[in-house]
């Protein structure tokens, strides 16, 4: 099927599907859910650990600037700065492996009107001096330990009639220069950048129906039914890539980030899954042990090479990936361990 990037004005596909399976969660999911609040100028953040204890943190901004829209889901959080006509949006998230809160910052509008934070994603809707219209977004990389952030300009938007945010797919339809603008995003957790493609551009008065569903972007117009999904493409000898494409649904793609990835037993390892499309995942961590958590941590407590493989299911299908994790079965200085084959 070809990518879908414009008008398919006139052609009728009728689709009819069967959507099996509990909701798919997002590209992003940390380890440990950390909670926070926010108001006045100041942020703070808790953590409570499960096997007892936990860590807390906050933030001040300077006098005159003010917080508001302090929002939060499953561990990640953001809300909305104004430092006079200056608007921003902060971000945070917990990262175990440094063991401490790590929050970001996105921005530099005229205004923020909407600001969402769901299945990982944090996103918002905002507006340049200028008057051009931003459709923003951005979650946490606890690879790069950073926040991973995009945005999408527009001219001559006038509304939004859809802004929705799911299953790791920030997806908007709004009227732009006399037509209906369908666009949406996507963070595939193999690239260094945010995926946006999908603009179906049509005669004005909007659509008819929209939603995320596993990952696929799903509409209706005049009784016509499109769908965009994201196919991420493995390549074993270079690189990899993915894109959208028409009236071909997402599939799912298996994916984690396992911290540290060597160490001394008894070495607890972070398991943070990026997995794109699933609804359900199996873990097995090379030792005997097994999981079914999204982001579970293991306790390694003997030493050893561990072939961790994660495999997820959907009602699209299933893929697997795996990682190996180094273990040494001595306690030594550091500098020892380095020496160490």
């Amino acid at each position: 099927m070809k990518k879908l990037w414009s008008t398919w004005i006139g052609t009728a596909i009728m689709v009819c599907l069967s959507i099996l399976g509990a909701a798919p969660v997002a590209a992003y999911y940390p380890p440990l859910l950390a909670t926070g609040s926010g108001s006045g100028s100041s942020v703070s953040f808790s953590m409570a650990f499960p096997w007892g204890g936990g860590v807390s943190a906050s933030a001040s901004y300077p006098p005159g600037v003010t917080v508001s829209s302090f929002t939060q889901h499953n561990g990640v959080m953001a809300w909305i700065v104004q430092d006079g006509s200056n608007f921003s949006v902060g971000s945070c998230t917990y990262d175990p492996l440094l063991n401490s809160f790590s929050q970001g910052s996105q921005g530099n509008y005229a205004g923020v009107g909407q600001l969402v934070v769901n299945d990982g994603a944090v996103a918002f809707l905002a507006v340049l001096s200028s008057g051009k219209s931003v459709i923003g977004y951005s979650t946490y990389d606890p690879d790069k330990a950073a926040w991973i952030s995009g945005q999408t300009e527009w001219d001559n938007l006038t509304s939004f009639q859809y802004f929705l945010v799911k299953e790791g797919v920030v997806a908007w339809v709004a009227e732009q220069g006399g037509g209906t603008l369908v666009q949406h995003a996507i963070r595939d957790p193999r690239a260094t950048s945010w995926n946006v493609d999908g603009t179906w551009f049509a005669a004005p008065g909007g659509v008819d129906y929209f939603a995320i569903t596993n990952a696929t972007v799903y509409w209706d117009r005049a009784s016509i039914h499109w769908y965009m999904g994201y196919k991420a493409v493995k390549n074993p000898v270079t690189s990899y890539y993915g894109d959208w494409y028409g009236f071909e649904v997402t599939t799912p793609l298996a994916y984690f980030l396992a911290q540290p990835l060597l160490g001394t037993s008894p070495q607890r390892v972070w398991f943070t899954d990026m997995s794109i499309a699933g609804t359900s995942w199996n873990w097995q961590f090379g030792n005997g042990s097994t999981s079914t958590d999204r982001s579970p941590y293991h306790t390694f407590t003997s030493g050893g090479s561990f072939q961790v493989s994660q495999q997820i299911s959907g009602p699209n299908g299933c893929d697997n990936y795996s990682r190996t994790i180094n273990i040494k079965g001595k306690s030594l200085p550091a500098m020892l361990f380095l020496l160490l084959p």
